[in-house]
């Protein structure tokens, strides 16, 4: 009996620390893309940015406001590679730690705007990688950020400028 239940566990501890490790290409042949743009990841699963020519970023962001940064998200900071790089690219490795979908956008001026976005366990419906990167589109109208927007909105110029300055 006890003789059993330690080979259970034996034969249970691999599955237990079993991990799948992604790549991810960021900005491949000079393109404003993520190779492959969305994955399905578990948690435990660690996903390898490999960043490609211009100055690229991995910065985690929400659905309702894909080309603004997490307080606190995960951020690969700037990868600069010259055009002339061809290998020894630098990387970014994530350890995915809840199985919810986690969305990400490059915060290089305008690549976000231009769709350059990312995301792990987009839903099928709903929320989707599709309407993620549609909404990421949008932020173009808004200088590409819907958080600036919306503070525009609420906060009409006039009111963010001190009114005197001398005090």
């Amino acid at each position: 009996m006890m003789f059993n239940a330690i080979l259970a566990v034996l034969f249970a501890l691999p599955l237990a620390f079993a991990w799948t490790h992604h790549h991810v290409e960021v900005g491949p042949n000079s393109q404003l893309i993520y190779d492959p743009p969305y994955i399905s990841a578990s948690v435990g699963d660690k996903v390898t940015f490999r960043f490609h020519q211009k100055n690229h970023t991995v910065t985690q962001t929400s659905f309702p406001a894909p080309c603004t940064p997490l307080f606190d998200g995960f951020n690969s900071g700037f990868n600069p590679v010259a055009a002339d790089v061809t290998s020894n690219f630098p990387t970014a490795t994530l350890t995915v730690l809840v199985d919810t979908p986690l969305w990400f956008s490059c915060q290089q001026t305008g690549h976000c705007a231009q769709g350059m976005v990312f995301a792990i366990n987009a839903p099928d419906s709903g929320n989707t990688f599709d309407k993620f990167k549609a909404s990421a589109l949008a932020t173009a109208a808004t200088g590409g950020s819907h958080a600036r927007a919306e503070m525009a909105r609420r906060f009409p110029r006039a009111a963010l400028v001190p009114k005197d300055l001398d005090q």
